[in-house]
Formats: structure tokens, sequence, C-alpha cells
């Protein structure tokens, strides 16, 4: 039973990986594939990519988020609480309530929760890292 925390473990990692990727896929768009030609094949398949991802953000965090529930559940019944694994969870939870905030309170204009939202998702990555290098501790 103990395989199904790692299976719903390693779905957090695909959700949060996807959501993370908003951020390069845009910087690069703005930095490179904006200045081609709108014609081109590279950015017609560039965008092909990115509108996906963009536009599905938030989906692919709340995606994390329940696999996230369940992975406790789970870990929970077989295993034990892990303190790397709660320090994650913590800043991932924060990390939603911060880009919940920016959506829906901001109306997405740019201020200090982009930024503070970014970092969290820069600490909850490293985070993650850590408990998985830890296997879990």
């Amino acid at each position: 039973m103990g395989d199904y925390g790692k299976i719903f473990g390693w779905l957090i990692i695909v959700g949060v990986g996807f959501s993370v990727l908003n951020y390069p896929i845009k910087l690069i768009s703005r930095r490179w594939i904006s200045r081609l030609d709108r014609e081109s094949v590279l950015r017609k398949s560039y965008m092909m990519i990115q509108k996906p991802i963009v536009k599905y953000h938030r989906y692919f965090a709340a995606f994390a988020s329940l696999m996230m529930i369940i992975h406790l559940i789970v870990q929970l019944q077989y295993r034990w609480l892990s303190t790397t694994g709660v320090v994650a969870a913590g800043l991932l939870v924060l990390n939603g309530f911060v880009g919940g905030y920016g959506h829906y309170v901001k109306k997405k204009k740019k201020s200090l929760w982009l930024y503070i939202h970014r970092f969290v998702a820069f600490l909850a990555v490293v985070s993650i890292v850590v408990h998985i290098v830890l296997r879990g501790r």
C-alpha cells in the first residue's frame, strides 16, 4: 500500500511541474518568441505549447493540491507524518492562497503578490526536492 503514496507523490510533482512551467514559458515568449515573424513555424508551434500551460496553470495547481491531500491520507495510514512533507505541503497551500488572492482579489494586476507567489513557488519546489532526497523523513 505504501507504493500508492509514491504514485500520488509523483502525481504531485507532475501537477507542480506543469504549474511552475507558467513563468519560464512566458519569459521565453516575451524575450525571444514574440520577436519572431507572426507566420513563423517556430512561433506557431511554441504558442501551441504555451497556450494550454498558461490557460490551465491554476488547474495544474489544483490537481497537485488534490494529489497532495490523497498522498497525505495514504502516508498517514501506512507510514508516518513527515516533517519535510508538512513543510512542502504548507508552502504549496500558502502559494495557492497567494495565487488565489492575485487572481480573484487583485484581478491579475502585477504587484507584490506576484513576486511573493513566484518566491513561494521556488521555496516549494526546493522543499519538495528536499522531501524526496530525504526519502520523506
